[in-house]
């Protein structure tokens, strides 16, 4: 059985699987965003680890472009359900989508590293 890529979210373009550092996520080459499942961030936003500095510096290829973010985006894996846009957390102040129903988180090219700030 033949597994389709996820459609990037934002673009719709086909999601590319990188593995880094054990978690496989899933990266839009054409507008940069980042498709995580449930609890991968938790491995890579700490500042000290080689995994999220290896990913980050995939990431700044794709330079930041300006995104309607009052436009609702549905999730890559639940194409029904509309993501929540909400704060990263408290300290981090940075919006991110989240899925009500599977958890997954969609970061836009430049959330990553403003959450490892």
């Amino acid at each position: 059985m033949t597994i389709l890529p996820l459609g990037c979210p934002r673009c719709s373009t086909p999601l590319t699987r990188l593995r880094i550092g054990g978690v496989d996520t899933d990266l839009c080459e054409h507008c940069g965003g980042l498709w995580l499942d449930r609890l991968e961030l938790s491995r890579i936003e700490q500042l000290d680890t080689a995994f999220g500095d290896a990913l980050l510096a995939h990431l700044d290829q794709f330079p930041p472009t300006l995104l309607d973010h009052s436009r609702r985006l549905n999730c890559p894996r639940h194409p029904g359900t509309v993501l929540m846009r909400r704060a990263f957390s408290a300290a981090t102040p940075v919006q991110i989508d989240e899925c009500p129903e599977c958890g997954g988180l969609w970061l836009d090219t430049d959330e990553l590293a403003a959450i490892r700030r």
